[in-house]
């Protein structure tokens, strides 16, 4: 098993701005969604649609404060990123506000079907009580973001990002278990 490693093709992928917070930050809400004693699935799913909408924000944020530092700030540049008066919840129009070498990088066919599909489960589901919640869930939209992080950190990597979260993470760990579980 130590010949296995995670290492998607990144040579076609543009030169990136880092902004590692906001990758742990996507990182945390999965974790604590994902790590809770208390498994509700309905809320794992809309939390990784958090996440994975911090992570496509990433790609069009700019630092706001802190610069340089662990704590680092952060706004989307929803202005600039956006068609005007979208939603910038909606995961396609995130999807779509990427460089397309981004697009292709994070995203095959299957993948984007999950983010068409789970397009507005972040706003739709977020309050599980309410009558148009959504509740059947599948737990593809999870996969899909423990896979993202992985190929997001793993970018960040191999275009040289110091920020220690970064350098210090485990990204076979958290995608062989939580994204391609091998069987012994």
């Amino acid at each position: 098993m130590s010949n296995i490693s995670f290492s998607p093709d990144i040579s076609s992928v543009e030169k990136i701005e880092f902004r590692p917070y906001m990758i742990e930050c996507a990182y945390d809400y999965y974790m604590v969604s994902m790590s809770a004693t208390h498994r509700r699935m309905g809320v794992q799913t809309v939390m990784s649609a958090l996440a994975i909408e911090v992570l496509l924000k990433s790609f069009n944020a700019k630092v706001t404060g802190n610069h340089g530092r662990l704590d680092e700030t952060y706004e989307f540049n929803k202005k600039e990123s956006l068609p005007k008066g979208s939603n910038a919840h909606d995961l396609t129009v995130l999807y779509n506000s990427l460089p397309k070498s981004v697009q292709g990088y994070l995203f095959d066919r299957s993948d984007f079907e999950i983010i068409e599909i789970n397009k507005d489960l972040f706003t739709t589901s977020r309050y599980v009580y309410e009558q148009s919640a959504n509740n059947i869930h599948n737990d593809d939209i999870i996969k899909l973001a423990a896979c993202l992080i992985c190929k997001v950190v793993y970018l960040y990597l191999k275009q040289g990002c110091d920020d220690p979260f970064i350098k210090l993470f485990d990204i076979e760990k958290l995608y062989l278990s939580q994204n391609q579980a091998i069987f012994l």
